[in-house]
């Protein structure tokens, strides 16, 4: 037996001080029609905002976390009270890796990981610290993920999430933008939230200024 540590994509959700309730109707209607890609997906709960006095509640939290189909793995947290509380409730603390060098140009990795046949319904594939290519479409149900940016040369058509080690300078690229959820540095949005302009064209995808933009191809 080994036990090994290594890096994987983990969604953050940055706790508000909710109440249970609050917290159910507003992350119920932000995941919306797309909670069946998050379904049994593991999750890092941020308490960095939470004050001490919403300890006695965080168990709660956590519990309409799990019931609205998601996975709580781990946690980070600042304040003793709330870690505590954490522990308490059965999470993991996430243990804090050494920082990493800032990359002085968007992508910038090890050589990136080239697919050359269609991504189809239920594949699931991560490009670790490198760029992902896929040269062929990218069916519904089908996962992309990367530490750095995504270039699909065919249709997008099911999910990619870009930067998921937090590098908000990756981007999505698209001949056809027809993605069912895109995400990039744990910021994300659903197949109807990409403008008309945008959907079933070729486009890319960017943070800029906080929020997840499109523009045309280069």
């Amino acid at each position: 037996m080994r036990l090994r540590g290594r890096t994987h994509p983990l969604l953050t959700l940055e706790m508000e001080d909710l109440t249970p309730e609050a917290l159910q109707a507003a992350l119920a209607a932000k995941l919306g029609a797309t909670a069946s890609f998050f379904r049994h997906a593991p999750v890092l709960l941020d308490f960095g905002a939470l004050p001490a006095a919403a300890a006695p509640r965080l168990a709660a939290l956590v519990e309409v976390v799990r019931g609205l189909g998601l996975v709580p793995a781990a946690f980070r947290a600042r304040r003793p009270e709330i870690e505590r509380a954490a522990l308490e409730a059965g999470l993991g603390r996430m243990l804090e890796a050494e920082p990493r060098q800032e990359l002085t140009t968007p992508c910038e990795r090890r050589p990136p990981v080239v697919i050359t046949e269609p991504v189809r319904s239920g594949q699931r594939i991560y490009a670790a610290e490198a760029d992902l290519i896929v040269l062929h479409s990218v069916s519904p149900g089908a996962q992309l993920l990367a530490d750095g940016c995504i270039h699909v040369y065919g249709a997008l058509r099911g999910s990619a999430s870009a930067g998921v080690a937090d590098d908000p300078q990756a981007r999505i690229f698209a001949k056809i933008m027809d993605a069912e959820l895109l995400s990039i540095a744990g910021l994300w949005l659903g197949a109807e939230e990409i403008p008309p302009p945008w959907s079933g064209r070729p486009a890319q995808l960017a943070i800029r200024d906080g929020w997840l933009r499109f523009s045309a191809l280069p």
